[in-house]
């Protein structure tokens, strides 16, 4: 047997606004429960409240609901709930929605079991084949192996040498770099200073074209008038 209570009956949590508080919900809470922070939010047209106790105004009545009929009436919650939110997304969104939900959840517990697994590898001591091959931990390997790459003596088309470092032929990689690089910079430089020299020079000849057929034109319109005249 299961205790009366008010019409219209509601589920007490999420929308159980305080154990203190006779007023279980409203319509004016559940209108803002809906909006949705963007669009213009419906206007409340009634002003019906869900309480706990009687309160002795408008129309009040007890409905009990037993066994069965309770749960008849949770299910149905449920399901008018469920049709609700669905009827509020199309099924390719509602998929997205899922979807990208499950993604955080699995990225979230694979970064967790990743994090330890990770951290015990690159802590884990092994033996360079270079240097003085001292066991050295992965973190302190990676740092080798770029500086063993960036000072390897190479030569000009980058490939290992065993030249003697007196060679002019031979450098480090990282100086081969920073001199490949450079030349590409100095090159692009020269070119846009040597662009910009030929346009100004193109214009000043341009120019200079111009003022001289100016100038022709004019003496010819002279002879052409002590002519007629």
């Amino acid at each position: 047997m299961q205790p009366s209570s008010p019409f219209p009956i509601l589920p007490s949590p999420p929308f159980e606004a305080s154990a203190m508080s006779n007023e279980i919900t409203s319509t004016a809470e559940m209108a803002e429960r809906e909006f949705d922070g963007h669009s213009e939010p419906e206007q409340v047209r009634t002003d019906a409240v869900a309480t706990r106790e009687p309160e002795g105004r408008g129309i009040e009545f007890t409905v009990s609901m037993r066994d069965y009929t309770q749960r008849d009436m949770e299910a149905l919650i449920i399901e008018a709930s469920a049709a609700l939110i669905v009827g509020r997304h199309n099924e390719r969104k509602l998929a997205q929605i899922v979807e990208a939900k499950c993604i955080e959840q699995i990225t979230a517990m694979a970064d967790k079991a990743l994090g330890s697994i990770t951290t015990e590898i690159i802590d884990q001591p092994l033996t360079p084949r270079f240097g003085d091959k001292k066991p050295v931990t992965m973190r302190e390997f990676i740092g080798l192996t770029g500086r063993e790459y960036l000072t390897e003596r190479v030569n000009r088309e980058g490939k290992p040498t065993t030249s003697s470092w007196g060679s002019s032929d031979t450098y480090t990689r990282i100086e081969l770099l920073v001199s490949q690089y450079m030349q590409r910079a100095f090159k692009q430089e020269i070119e846009k200073a040597t662009n910009a020299a030929i346009t100004e020079i193109q214009q000043a000849i341009k120019a200079q074209h111009a003022e001289f057929l100016a100038v022709e034109k004019a003496r010819l319109r002279e002879a052409l008038a002590k002519v007629a005249s």
